[in-house]
């Protein structure tokens, strides 16, 4: 059967059992029948919708980013480029683009749907993000790199597999589970780093400002030396590295600053 004989589920053949997938209806478009591609804008208009409108500065500009990703997106199948299986994540990321462009920011990503925030929450039965933590948590991904933001998204909020958003961000599979586990690293390093605050005693500030990784064990072993030596004789820092153990321990890592039983994000290392 070719490609324009594949009847269409629900629209004028409601014996059909099931939907198209996304890769039979990008086939479609690239075997030349663009009305696959209209069930494909029906299927995600709504999606792209509010992840326009998540993303833009001004609200009013998500209809047009919503109509230029779409018709980007289909110009690159038709010339043989663009997404063979995953149409959405691909979709996703031109509308992120296409917004921070107009925002004229290439590092500016507001999560507000709970799912999202729900994917890159911090795992353990006994921890659960109020609307505080969830804020911090929103605020230490927006200042990850880039690299970094769009691996967690692709691999824990879109829940692809390696060998899926791979080529979105032109790795391999084992060079993208490699760059998500340094991402989901640096997560939990910033996310502690975000309950320190602003120092109050100057001559802390320089301590305290690494104290997300020191926590985690990023740093390396005279570094670790000189702001343990600091917090024996500070009781101020003393207190905000106690209180940032006590955050860890409710993340389920152990006392190396390694994840625990399935890691620290939903989706663990």
């Amino acid at each position: 059967m070719s490609a324009q004989a594949i009847p269409y589920p629900n629209r004028g053949d409601p014996a059909s059992a099931e939907p198209l997938s996304d890769q039979q209806l990008l086939a479609m478009v690239r075997g030349g029948d663009v009305a696959a591609f209209g069930e494909l804008f029906i299927r995600y208009r709504r999606l792209g919708g509010f992840v326009a409108r998540a993303e833009s500065d001004n609200s009013s500009d998500a209809a047009d980013i919503v109509g230029e990703a779409f018709a980007a997106v289909f110009q690159a199948i038709i010339e043989g480029r663009g997404p063979v299986e995953s149409f959405r994540p691909y979709l996703l990321t031109t509308i992120r683009r296409m917004a921070h462009r107009k925002n004229q920011t290439s590092a500016r990503l507001v999560l507000t749907d709970s799912s999202t925030v729900d994917a890159l929450a911090f795992g353990g039965d006994d921890h659960v993000l109020g609307t505080h933590e969830t804020i911090i948590l929103v605020h230490a991904f927006r200042e990850l790199p880039r690299r970094w933001q769009d691996v967690l998204w692709y691999v824990d909020v879109e829940g692809l597999k390696p060998a899926q958003a791979g080529p979105l961000l032109g790795l391999t599979p084992n060079a993208l589970s490699a760059l998500a586990m340094r991402a989901r690293e640096g997560l939990r390093q910033m996310y502690l780093q975000k309950h320190v605050g602003e120092p109050t005693i100057q001559s802390c500030a320089h301590y305290l400002r690494h104290f997300g990784r020191y926590v985690r064990n990023g740093m390396s072993g005279n570094a670790q030396a000189r702001i343990r030596q600091h917090t024996e004789q500070c009781s101020h820092c003393s207190a905000v590295l106690a209180e940032l153990r006590e955050l860890q321990a409710s993340m389920g890592a152990n006392a190396k600053g390694q994840p625990a039983s399935g890691g620290v994000l939903v989706r663990g290392d």
